[in-house]
């Protein structure tokens, strides 16, 4: 049975979930369109993109943090992203001065200044500014449930 904000049953809980539902599903294509089209500006692939973001929030990684991160294998498909991204002047290798076997990866200062331009932050700043502080904190609840959600959904893909 669902039920609306005062408890009681609602027909429209139904409607509002598929609409969220259709949204989020517009919004992630549009994403994935979006992204493609920025790591072609950038003359990469969407997962060196993603290698990419996930050192800009994290920052420096091993090569097999990096890869486990990115759901990319070590060895093969890390040095081949690695190797496409260092020839572009966007991620830096250096060896772990705690462990000399392991290799750092570091994005560099010349990716933030190609990726900022082709990612402006204008248009969400303007999307935000229409919600209070309280409909923000939802919207980030949301997201960082739906963020988990997605990480289900791909280990059971993967069958991890």
């Amino acid at each position: 049975m669902e039920r609306n904000e005062a408890g009681g049953d609602s027909g429209g809980r139904a409607e509002l979930l598929a609409a969220i539902e259709n949204a989020a599903r517009i919004s992630a294509g549009r994403g994935v369109f979006f992204h493609q089209a920025v790591a072609n500006r950038l003359g990469i692939n969407t997962s060196d993109l993603n290698c990419l973001n996930i050192l800009q929030l994290s920052g420096p990684l091993t090569a097999g943090q990096l890869a486990e991160r990115a759901g990319l294998t070590k060895g093969g498909a890390i040095t081949t992203a690695l190797d496409r991204m260092e020839r572009a002047g966007l991620v830096e290798r250096e060896r772990d001065p705690g462990d000399r076997r392991r290799t750092i990866i570091r994005h560099t200062q010349e990716a933030l200044d190609r990726i900022a331009p082709l990612m402006p932050a204008e248009p969400w700043q303007e999307v935000y500014s229409h919600f209070t502080d309280a409909e923000l904190r939802t919207i980030l609840e949301y997201t960082e449930r739906s963020s988990e959600a997605a990480r289900i959904c791909i280990e059971r893909l993967l069958g991890t």
